[in-house]
């Protein structure tokens, strides 16, 4: 079975956005109490919870994580209407022809810490012929709050698309962030962490070997020929506690009705497996790799983003 490029081109989608809303510390509203999810028999001693690093995936290995999904043909028309059925021409209000270097980082999620990693990464490597600005936009995965195994890619691709959906979508934000500002090209960075169930080896008596990545999804969409390039990576990974991963799984899955089997067969989980930890080990349900295996959630996101080259628009011979 043939592998596809990490670096993908398909027709490009639209895209949505607002200007930046202050950043969240996390990707979910304000952290609430949580006692429906206290388990008097779940550990809470750290020390018994030490978890250990795995390498990042290999994603040659998994080929059903490239699910990248196509939006319908009604997102573009939005754009092609405001272009005066021109890509090259101005906006019916006046607004400058896109510019492909003019650039709109797009971020849908308000999390604080992906937010600075996503604009350090491209402001860091930005082109001198690139021109280059952000914005936040909340958008989708639907993959529920906790996904495993081909969900968490999924997820993240869902992300990028609907974020784009949502930009292009609206009339004020588009003109406002994208038309008026002559912006010819978006990339989008998409985030999702995952729970790969058969990480590693299980230990004796388990069923399996749960390991916790992160998935980064940064995808280019030309404005001028209704194109996007996909450029995917994968964090090195921390093992999941296993009797916190069982919780996780009792709390059900959002996909709980679709087809056939259960457990370990569905992949949309209701309840994170961080939010867990929070309730009942007081241990920060966005970055507990830090409590429990030494090492920032956001660093092994950074390391994953630095070996990703971003899709930056080249420079054509003529210079348009």
């Amino acid at each position: 079975m043939s592998q596809p490029s990490l670096l993908e081109r398909s027709e490009a989608l639209p895209v949505f956005e607002q200007a930046a809303p202050k950043p969240q510390t996390s990707d979910s509203e304000a952290p609430e109490a949580l006692p429906q999810l206290y388990d008097p028999s779940l550990p809470t001693d750290l020390s018994h919870l030490r978890q250990k690093q795995v390498p990042a995936l290999d994603l040659s290995q998994h080929p059903n994580f490239y699910q990248i999904p196509r939006p319908p043909s009604s997102l573009f028309e939005s754009l092609i209407i405001s272009n005066g059925n021109n890509n090259h021409a101005s906006s019916s209000h006046g607004a400058p022809a896109p510019d492909p270097y003019k650039v709109l980082l797009v971020i849908p999620t308000a999390n604080e810490s992906k937010t600075e990693l996503l604009w350090s990464r491209l402001s860091s490597t930005k082109p001198a012929h690139v021109q280059l600005s952000y914005c936040q936009v909340k958008a989708e995965s639907g993959v529920g709050e906790q996904p495993y195994d081909e969900a968490g890619p999924r997820g993240a691709f869902n992300r990028a698309v609907n974020a784009v959906a949502a930009l292009l979508g609206d009339e004020e934000r588009r003109a406002a962030l994208v038309e008026d500002r002559g912006v010819g090209t978006l990339i989008v960075g998409a985030i999702e962490n995952f729970v790969l169930r058969h990480g590693i080896q299980p230990e004796p008596g388990r069923s399996c070997g749960p390991v916790d990545h992160g998935f980064v999804v940064l995808c280019r969409v030309s404005l001028l020929d209704m194109t996007w390039d996909w450029v995917v990576g994968v964090s090195r990974g921390v093992t999941v506690p296993w009797e916190y991963y069982s919780a996780a799984q009792k709390q059900g899955f959002e996909d709980e009705g679709e087809g056939e089997g259960e457990g370990e067969t569905k992949t949309c989980g209701k309840v994170t497996v961080g939010k867990l930890l929070l309730a009942n080990a007081g241990v920060d349900d966005a970055n507990w790799y830090q409590a429990l295996a030494g090492v920032s959630r956001y660093d092994l996101l950074g390391e994953a983003l630095k070996s990703m080259d971003v899709p930056w628009p080249a420079v054509t011979p003529s210079g348009a």
